[in-house]
Parts: structure tokens; C-alpha cells; sequence
């Protein structure tokens, strides 16, 4: 089981506060319908608003859900335009998870982080230039390939 290990929950309650709605209960079934809930583990992120600012479907294993997760959270502190908070979380998934599923799109992000903190900095290039050495067959490479990269 996934939710269980301290690396997953370390990971949670380290950036949110986790809520579970059990699909089988009719009384969970409104707010099911309104996030147009169709499959388990439906996993988001929301702002205090309840905006949504990260979802995926479906099972990871322990290492795979933790990176993902973290990279949830990136992107949520980076819509925020909380930089510094985006950039920690995205170096931790590639120093701790460097070879999970959710790693290049912590490396994509990274790059787009800085860039967006310091949009003269050479920081987006030289980020997705690790993108492409470190994962050149990732979707994150192809989503970089219309920004041709110095040799």
C-alpha cells in the first residue's frame, strides 16, 4: 500500500493538508460530481480557493507517488509564484527520485521556475540542456524540442 510509507507521508504533510473521499459513500457523492471524479486514486492539488492546481489518476508505487506528488507540488508553488519553494521541491525529486517517472518533469520545471523568477537568465536554457541529456526520451524532451538549445 502506497499511503502508508513515511516517505509518502513525510511527502504530504510536508506541503498540504491531505483530505479523502470514499467513492462507495453516497454522501461524498456530490463533491465526487462536482470534480468530475471518474477514477481511483484521484489525486489533487487545490489552493485554499479550491482551485485546482495539479491531478492525476491512478496508482504509483511508493517512490513513483512521492515524486509525482512532489512535483505536484512544484508546480502548485510555481503558479503561485512561489520560486523559491518551486525550485526546493524540484531539486529534492531530482536528487532523491532522479529516476522516477515524474524526474524530467522536475527538470522541465526547474528550468521554467528559474526563468520565470529571472527571466534574464540563461537558467531555462541550461536546465532544459539537462532535460535533454539526462532524459531524451521523455514527453518533458519532446515538450522542450520547439526551443532550439545552444551546442
Amino acid at each position: 500500500m502506497t499511503y502508508p510509507e513515511t516517505t509518502v507521508v513525510e511527502t504530504i504533510v510536508a506541503h498540504a493538508v491531505p483530505i479523502q473521499f470514499d467513492n462507495s459513500k453516497p454522501e461524498n457523492e456530490k463533491v465526487l460530481h462536482s470534480i468530475h471524479h471518474i477514477w481511483t486514486p484521484d489525486i489533487r492539488i487545490l489552493a485554499h480557493d479550491g482551485f485546482e492546481l495539479y491531478h492525476w489518476d491512478g496508482f504509483l508505487p511508493p517512490p513513483e507517488f512521492a515524486a509525482r506528488t512532489l512535483c505536484a507540488f512544484g508546480l502548485a508553488y510555481l503558479r503561485l509564484k512561489r520560486f523559491d519553494k518551486a525550485e526546493a521541491v524540484y531539486l529534492d525529486v531530482l536528487r532523491r527520485f532522479s529516476t522516477t517517472y515524474a524526474a524530467p518533469e522536475a527538470q522541465y520545471y526547474l528550468g521554467v521556475t528559474r526563468y520565470r523568477r529571472d527571466p534574464e537568465s540563461d537558467e531555462l536554457l541550461a536546465q532544459w540542456g539537462h532535460l535533454c541529456s539526462r532524459y531524451p526520451s521523455s514527453e518533458y524532451r519532446v515538450k522542450q524540442s520547439f526551443k532550439e538549445l545552444p551546442t
